[in-house]
């Protein structure tokens, strides 16, 4: 027995409506039934050409609007229409914004500087050319969080890169992000696959350990320096060595280092400068002073080996007298008005007793409207190094009137002038309001220490290292 089949769509031109190009009429069944029939290739193929030709002038439209309306440079047409090359198209428009924006840094307009390269990061972040110039905009505004930010947040895009890998050591280091720079060496780079400390970049691994010395001591930055082989051995590291020699007691070991290692490297500015600090520190006087004056003679216009003879010749009495006046003259003439270096010389002097450099200094910082830590702060530290406390407390008074919040940036200073003006429990008061700030900050603790102690007054570094605190 045969299987009955489906009766076969019969087309009747003279019964049916003539088809179009969508469609058409058939009939089917018996009885014959009219049914309409949709051609669905067509339509398809007919939307398909329609938005092939809407989406042609939308990217002809965006791509003149890039071109000429905004006059970006390097945006191709081919970038717009395929979807996997528009990143093409954010790293043209990341550049333009970038020139737009070191435009704008050189006119020191330096708001719309910053918020259009951080439009150009937005459109690319892993444009490192314009990550750089971010972080240079925040670190010469001052906003050095802000710089250090920056640079960390391009490690995903940009970890393999050693300009990034360089600034972001560097930048930690200058603005003492030490806990920035051992999270970046010990958490960020590593996660991308980058372990910078078993490289052989011997400046990484010293920046690694100056960063532990700084946060957790000595002790652990010799563990540091053991866990890279070699590196005590380097002639960069010799003056770290020492420090860290130096703060665990081994001072002579320290010095004998320093003076052994200096004349391997007389060109190593770092390695001058811990020399004659370190001398200094165990009163070899005259070996400070002779190396001092070696060192300015090789380095005639640098503040750093300027600041280190004027340490060396502290005494401005007798054969120390003129060429101590003779630098500081010089200090003053190539720096009258660039805050930062005034700012160093000032902590020298305010170290040393100088009063009158430092009243100079705050003289000048008024009439040049200069910003930054005040000077008037170094002008009471001076006076409270040669004893004046009574004067170091008008100066202090003076200034909390003036603006109390600069005050708020010395509080050791208020903590040693209380103390030795007999106003004790108001000195406690302020040295506990210091345990409570620095409770997270040891290394800031160490350095208030260091500070009071250096200025004679021990049993108030004793009330801020107290145990308990």
């Amino acid at each position: 027995m045969s299987t009955p089949t489906s009766p076969s769509i019969r087309h009747d031109p003279t019964a049916l409506p003539l088809p179009k190009w969508w469609g058409c009429y058939v009939l089917e069944g018996n009885p014959p039934q009219r049914r309409f029939v949709f051609r669905w290739g067509s339509i398809l193929g007919a939307i398909g050409a329609v938005g092939l030709v809407f989406y042609l002038s939308a990217v002809t439209a965006l791509w003149s609007y890039y071109s000429f309306k905004r006059a970006i440079p390097d945006v191709h047409w081919i970038d717009i229409a395929v979807p996997s090359r528009f990143s093409h198209v954010q790293q043209a428009i990341s550049r333009f914004y970038l020139n737009q924006a070191k435009e704008a840094w050189t006119k020191r307009d330096v708001v719309r500087s910053v918020v259009t390269a951080r439009a150009s990061l937005a459109k690319a972040p892993g444009n490192l050319e314009a990550r750089l110039f971010l972080a240079e905009c925040w670190r010469e505004a001052g906003r050095y969080d802000e710089a250090v930010q920056t640079l960390r947040q391009g490690i995903p895009y940009n970890a393999v890169d050693p300009r990034l890998q360089n600034a972001l050591v560097n930048l930690c280091l200058t603005s003492s992000h030490y806990a920035d720079l051992i999270a970046v060496l010990h958490s960020d780079f590593p996660a991308q696959g980058v372990r910078l400390l078993e490289g052989p970049n011997r400046a990484i691994q010293l920046a690694d350990v100056r960063a532990i010395l700084e946060t957790s001591g000595a002790a652990e930055a010799s563990t540091a320096v053991a866990s890279h082989p070699g590196l005590a051995d380097q002639p960069e590291a010799a003056a770290l060595i020492a420090r860290i020699d130096s703060e665990t007691g081994r001072k002579d070991q320290a010095l004998e280092l320093l003076r052994a290692a200096h004349l391997r490297a007389l060109d190593d500015v770092g390695l001058q400068a811990a020399y004659i600090s370190t001398a200094l520190e165990m009163g070899k006087t005259d070996e400070a002073r002779t190396a001092s004056e070696k060192f300015i003679k090789a380095f005639p216009t640098l503040l750093t080996a300027q600041l280190a003879f004027l340490s060396a010749h502290a005494s401005r009495q007798g054969v120390d007298e003129k060429p101590w006046t003779e630098i500081t003259l010089l200090i003053l003439a190539e720096n009258w008005h660039k805050p930062e270096a005034l700012a160093e010389l000032a902590s020298v002097a305010a170290s040393s007793g100088w009063t009158d450099v430092t009243f100079l200094l705050y003289e000048n910082s008024l009439e040049e409207n200069l910003t930054g830590f005040p000077f008037a702060i170094y002008y009471a530290a001076s006076l409270v190094k040669v004893g004046d406390l009574t004067g170091a407390d008008a100066v202090l008074r003076e200034l909390s009137i003036r603006n109390g919040g600069q005050l708020n940036s010395a509080a050791y200073l208020t903590a040693m002038v209380d103390w030795g003006t007999g106003r004790e429990s108001e000195a406690l008061q302020v040295i506990q309001r210091l345990r409570r700030e620095t409770a997270d900050d040891l290394r800031r603790r160490r350095i208030m220490a260091g500070v009071f102690r250096s200025f004679g007054y021990p049993k108030v570094a004793e009330q801020l290292e107290a145990k308990g605190s």
